[in-house]
């Protein structure tokens, strides 16, 4: 959380007219706190990085003693007790994830990055059995930060891009904002995340809900309402406030304080579980009440929004949160007459293992479809080609192509 104190006193300045444009807009920006990166407003570092929270586990390696290469051995039974420790940790740190049906997948990604996960082993106990095989019995120290960083991309890619909805209750002083800053950088931390955005605004059009309204509401119930008629698997939801608490006229130039809170939400569709961010709190300058907000709740709401990313994600794949049936790959087509968009969306949602078939646009023949289902794009893109679609490129989550004549129902 940003410090600082208010205003201090401005220091004399020369005449006006001794100073370019320049000059005056440094002397304005070193006469207020946090206006310069050692500023009083500046946040305070204080001693190293800690490690922060550990998970300690005991576990058992081993590996066979081939040709006598004993000390071989023991380094590949470190190795198997590491992917054991990591596996145990897995399912301390998050709820359900061994039962996960990718779980293999994603223990595989997270043990080909583990470097700095395990910040210690203590080998309690080593032995031989008969048949050869060097046995280690081991206490191992594994650091919560590092296996969340490197295990929430992986659990994301996992649920197949989980399809987000962003509502945030924005205002600036006592009126809402009309710029939506912090709702804007919270979605673009969860499209960076991975995360499939849907669009309030042109579905709200089109299913004719008050988004000003549904922005207010508090009720998880009725939020997740919301999240199913949007066809989301999360919405996100909260406040962000900014108001000026000082200003100072210098030289003609007025520069305001302003202090930017943003606290989120964010409820399950599948369960209405929810969960939720700290407040983030920012204080920043700026040539208007306005100038001030933007700059303090865009990284409020970064800060806000980063913290849930990871989050959310363990929740979707927690058996007390509910999960996501299968992975979303997103189908842009082009070249598609409104017939065979509606034969196509009936043709998926008949597929066995498709369990969602969500339109995101149709427009001047261009069709854009999410599908949820256990299959791959590779998949996907064999049972459009098979239908007579051209396709133009598969990737891990989308399929891009064209109709054809073959493609006309």
């Amino acid at each position: 959380m940003l410090r600082g104190s208010d205003f201090r006193a401005a220091r004399p300045l020369p005449r006006r007219g001794a100073l370019g444009l320049a000059a005056l807009l440094a002397l304005c920006l070193a006469v207020l706190p946090g206006m310069g990166a050692g500023s009083a407003w500046a946040e305070k570092k204080t001693g190293s990085k800690p490690v922060g929270k550990l998970i300690t586990v005991e576990v058992e390696g081993y590996a066979p003693i081939v040709d006598g290469a004993r000390n071989k051995a023991r380094e590949d039974a470190k190795r198997s007790a590491m992917r054991e420790a990591l596996e145990k940790a897995l399912g301390a740190y998050v709820s359900g994830i061994t039962e996960m049906k990718n779980f293999e997948v994603v223990k595989d990604k997270v043990f080909s990055q583990s470097q700095g996960i395990v910040k210690g082993m203590e080998i309690l106990k080593e032995w031989e059995d008969e048949d050869g095989v060097l046995h280690l019995s081991v206490r191992c120290d594994v650091a919560e930060a590092a296996l969340d960083g490197v295990l929430g991309p992986v659990v994301i890619d996992a649920l197949g891009n989980p399809r987000i909805m962003v509502l945030l209750d924005e205002r600036i002083g006592d009126k809402p904002s009309f710029l939506s800053t912090a709702e804007s950088e919270v979605l673009r931390v969860f499209e960076k995340a991975g995360y499939l955005l849907v669009d309030p605004t042109q579905a709200g059009t089109l299913k004719d809900i008050d988004l000003a309204a549904a922005r207010s509401e508090e009720n998880p119930e009725r939020l997740r309402e919301i999240a199913r008629d949007f066809q989301a698997d999360v919405l996100i939801y909260g406040k962000a406030y900014a108001s000026a608490y000082a200003d100072q006229k210098i030289s003609g130039v007025r520069i305001y304080g302003v202090r930017s809170t943003v606290q989120l939400r964010a409820v399950l569709a599948s369960s209405a579980y929810q969960l939720g961010s700290d407040t983030y709190e920012e204080k920043q300058k700026g040539t208007s009440v306005e100038d001030g907000a933007v700059k303090g709740l865009k990284p409020g709401a970064s800060r806000a929004g980063k913290s849930l990313v990871n989050k959310i994600a363990y929740a979707l794949v927690s058996g007390t949160a509910g999960g996501i049936p299968g992975r979303t790959i997103k189908l842009k087509l082009a070249g598609v007459t409104f017939k065979e968009a509606k034969a196509l969306k009936e043709s998926l949602s008949g597929l066995e293992g498709v369990t969602g078939v969500y339109q995101r646009q149709f427009r001047k023949g261009e069709l854009e479809l999410d599908v949820v289902s256990d299959k791959t794009a590779e998949d996907l893109a064999g049972i459009l080609s098979d239908g007579g679609y051209e396709i133009d490129g598969v990737s891990g989550a989308l399929v891009e192509g064209r109709g054809t004549e073959a493609s006309a129902p």
